[in-house]
């Protein structure tokens, strides 16, 4: 069963696609534009990419088309996902965007930290190519090699789309799922940090703990630090639970506070 408001000729998959890439290229421009501008400067805290936007555009449009879009669609032919109920209930809406997030955090640390950062297979998945970019221009988020791209961005976003049931055929929902995540990936790869000009505020001074957990929902420093350090925060991130990266102690500042203790753990058994 399929949402009767679309005609036939436009699958929800399809025309959920066509949302990510307009948000995405109609984002992914806009952090291009603030760049040569100088627009958000103030929010500017990685300038790392050695490649131009243009650069980076044909692999990111050839993962979309030859990728992302048979995936979707083949789900759906499938019946496997954007089937079903036309409209989710509120409670329901909102358990399936929670088990999105935590689903995309689980597979995309699964593949990311044990697939696509094994030594033997750093390469030959490809995601070498993705950490030639440092995450300082939008679009390099999806700079990826075929199989990386698959691993890191299709599995997390439709296998647990897939176990929760598919999310119906609700309209927004898909959408709202599908722009929030490309906002995100481009965000995380842009070098902005919106929580920079926050830390110098009165406010951030004055009301700590708020300051602290506002920034902690806005930064995009997780990712930063992974393309930084490289074995840190495999799927923490904007918009991430974060819960792998907390249980296995992989999140950057758990990393960082490990290091530390490190030092004194041995002097004690010296």
């Amino acid at each position: 069963m399929t949402d009767a408001s679309l005609p036939a000729w436009l699958p929800l998959s399809v025309l959920t696609w066509i949302v990510i890439m307009v948000v995405f290229h109609g984002l992914g421009y806009a952090f291009e534009y603030c760049d040569r501008t100088g627009l958000l400067g103030a929010c500017k805290v990685r300038r790392a990419d050695r490649l131009t936007y243009r650069q980076l555009l044909p692999r990111a449009l050839i993962n979309q088309v030859f990728i992302l879009l048979p995936a979707m669609v083949l789900v759906q032919w499938l019946g496997l996902a954007f089937t079903g109920p036309a409209h989710l209930g509120v409670w329901r809406f909102l358990a399936m965007l929670i088990g999105m997030a935590v689903g995309h955090d689980i597979v995309q640390y699964v593949t990311h930290r044990y697939l696509l950062h094994h030594p033997r297979l750093l390469r030959v998945l490809g995601h070498s190519v993705h950490h030639t970019t440092g995450a300082s221009k939008a679009i390099s988020a999806l700079y990826m090699a075929p199989a990386d791209f698959f691993l890191e961005i299709v599995l997390p976003y439709l296998l647990p789309l897939v176990i929760l049931g598919g999310g119906g055929s609700d309209i927004f929902f898909h959408l709202f799922v599908a722009g929030a995540g490309a906002f995100g990936g481009l965000y995380e790869h842009s070098g902005y940090d919106f929580a920079a000009p926050l830390r110098q505020t009165r406010f951030y001074k004055s009301v700590p703990w708020l300051g602290r957990l506002i920034e902690t929902l806005i930064t995009s420093h997780a990712h930063g630090q992974h393309h930084t350090r490289g074995i840190v925060s495999f799927s923490d991130g904007f918009g991430s639970p974060g819960l792998c990266d907390t249980v296995f102690a992989t999140r950057w500042d758990k990393v960082e506070e490990r290091q530390r203790m490190r030092p004194a753990r041995e002097s004690r058994v010296q």
